[in-house]
């Protein structure tokens, strides 16, 4: 009876890590794509998901496009766009297969690129099934394209091209006077519009005919709506942001607003400081706000008898939140949260997928199984930690094991009590094994030095102070010394005044960009800490007391 009892507890033991490992993976999976972030919401198309990446490119590094089997998780393909450099935001387009008065196509993904490329990629195996070529000032494409019968619309960065899906070719092409970021199309009956940085709405009628609306002095960062009542922007300004019908001025809301969304005649806007609902028919009229900072994409997620709508958070905290604009706002968290821009993708069947900054995507199969929906209040960290207990298998062991110790003490079986006494700590140190590995990792990268990015050839009482230097097409500028900044951005900003370096920035939803040093622009830039590439902007990359930051052309 001994023996079997032992048996049976070291079998416990050997199958405890394998059978959790497969619980935990039949509703869940989660891949670390490591060479940028996600910043625009991963599609799910029967039993694939798709996503790309964005960032700022050096070296080998080089933004992608993957697909992975919606179920196990494993990478179908891939596709690689070696010329793009700079932040990929145009969301991706999948088109059904079809056919038209230019020919067939079969079912496809197609993407728009900063380097000013539009590819067509084929859904089963990423092949290219044909590309085009758009204009590029320091950008090209990163606004949303849209479907017009057997054409794709592409918003480019100084105007409009329209494509057959069958082949790529260009049957329309509109030269604009502005240029534009995020400029998604929307297409309508007779046209399709488009803003820009200049707050203007082009009609581009769909024989190539333009005439437009002044909105007034901002940015268009979105495909505008067309609505019974009229044509909905949500102006970006320097001084935060307004909502307009046609010309006429509905709200002013708060800085940075993200991409609003259309359901049927319902529109939701969000902000920095809130996420906002108005009703659009005959007339528009405000329908409530409730604080929150998203300024990515508004996705929905379709129920059986409603809708969801979810917001990106993009703060430190991460996560998304669903809910109506003037009510409480519950949150969606993970472990990996962090700033957000991208949507929520959802699949027919429940399947949801989630990405972030910091480059994670994350799959869930069965929601119901993950609840991670919790009170929209800021101290839902703790709520959650104190509920996230679960009895497993292991703790059902544990117990077995000291009941069986009391059972042996009591009969004076000394020998026995000690086996069991073995296979406890045995099972103790199983459990604890991914906890201390984790940690021991985060002390190792700790200790490892960092590449750094010192020069030996700098002044000595530089050493342990902050250092920031500037790769200028005229030459190399660097400066030392600098002391208590917390963020690059504080630390550039400083070092470019005692230059007398002039920086030129913009707003855009993922933050504050730097466009320029002197006037310069190129093909823009990007910035190192200590030798290392961050993924995150310039006022939320922190510094130390011994950084060099290092801006160099991308």
């Amino acid at each position: 009876m001994k023996r079997i009892l032992v048996a049976l507890c070291l079998l416990s033991c050997i199958l405890l890590p394998t059978s959790v490992a497969d619980e935990q993976s039949t509703d869940y999976w989660e891949v670390d794509l490591d060479n940028g972030y996600i910043s625009t919401k991963p599609l799910i198309v029967d039993s694939q998901v798709i996503v790309r990446t964005s960032g700022f490119w050096t070296g080998e590094d080089r933004p992608h496009v993957y697909a992975f089997d919606l179920y196990s998780g494993q990478e179908n393909w891939r596709f690689k766009n070696a010329a793009s450099t700079n932040h990929d935001m145009s969301p991706l387009m999948h088109v059904e297969a079809g056919n038209g008065t230019c020919g067939n196509w079969s079912e496809m993904i197609v993407i728009g690129w900063t380097d000013g490329k539009v590819t067509a990629l084929d859904i089963e195996d990423g092949s290219l099934i044909w590309s085009a070529q758009t204009e590029v000032v320091t950008w090209g494409i990163t606004g949303a394209m849209a479907l017009d019968g057997d054409d794709i619309v592409v918003p480019t960065r100084q105007g409009l091209s329209r494509y057959c899906l069958s082949d790529g070719t260009e049957n329309l092409r509109i030269d604009l006077p502005q240029l534009g970021w995020r400029n998604g199309v929307t297409v309508t009956g007779d046209s399709y519009l488009i803003g820009n940085e200049e707050g203007v709405v082009n009609i581009v009628s769909k024989s190539g005919d333009v005439t437009n609306i002044s909105i007034g002095d901002g940015m268009i960062r979105h495909a505008p709506i067309q609505t019974d009542a009229g044509i909905i922007t949500h102006l970006q300004k320097d001084t935060g942001s307004e909502i307009y019908l046609n010309e006429q001025l509905l709200s002013e809301e708060g800085y940075s607003p993200a991409i609003p969304y259309k359901l049927d005649n319902d529109i939701f806007f969000a902000t920095s400081e809130h996420v906002i609902w108005w009703k659009c028919d005959s007339n528009c009229t405000f329908q409530g706000k409730t604080d929150f900072h998203a300024n990515g994409e508004i996705t929905i997620q379709p129920n059986q008898n409603s809708t969801s709508i979810w917001y990106p958070r993009n703060t430190p905290e991460g996560g998304w939140a669903t809910g109506l604009p003037g009510q409480e706002l519950e949150m969606y968290t993970t472990s990996h949260d962090t700033y957000t821009t991208a949507g929520a993708g959802f699949g027919e069947s429940g399947e949801m997928a989630f990405g972030n900054d910091a480059g994670v995507l994350m799959v869930v199969l069965d929601s119901t199984d993950h609840a991670l929906i919790i009170d929209g209040k800021e101290e839902f960290e703790s709520d959650s930690e104190e509920s996230s207990f679960q009895v497993g298998p292991e703790h059902i062991v544990l117990v077995a094991l000291v009941i069986g110790m009391v059972v042996f003490r009591s009969r004076k079986d000394s020998a026995m009590v000690a086996k069991l006494g073995v296979l406890l700590v045995l099972v103790i140190s199983i459990i604890a094994l991914p906890s201390i590995s984790e940690v021991w990792s985060k002390e190792v990268n700790e200790l490892s030095d960092s590449p750094g990015d010192w020069d030996d050839d700098w002044p000595e009482e530089w050493k342990d102070t902050q250092v920031v230097v500037f790769e200028l097409p005229s030459g190399e500028v660097v400066i030392g010394g600098l002391e208590g900044h917390e963020n690059v951005e504080q630390l550039t900003d400083s070092a470019a005044i005692q230059l007398g370096i002039t920086i030129e920035k913009q707003t855009y939803s993922i933050g504050d960009m730097i466009v320029s040093f002197n006037g310069e622009e190129l093909d823009g830039w990007e910035f190192t800490i200590d030798g290392e590439r961050s993924q995150l902007g310039i006022s939320a990359s922190e510094v130390s007391e011994a950084s060099v930051v290092r801006w160099s052309p991308a």
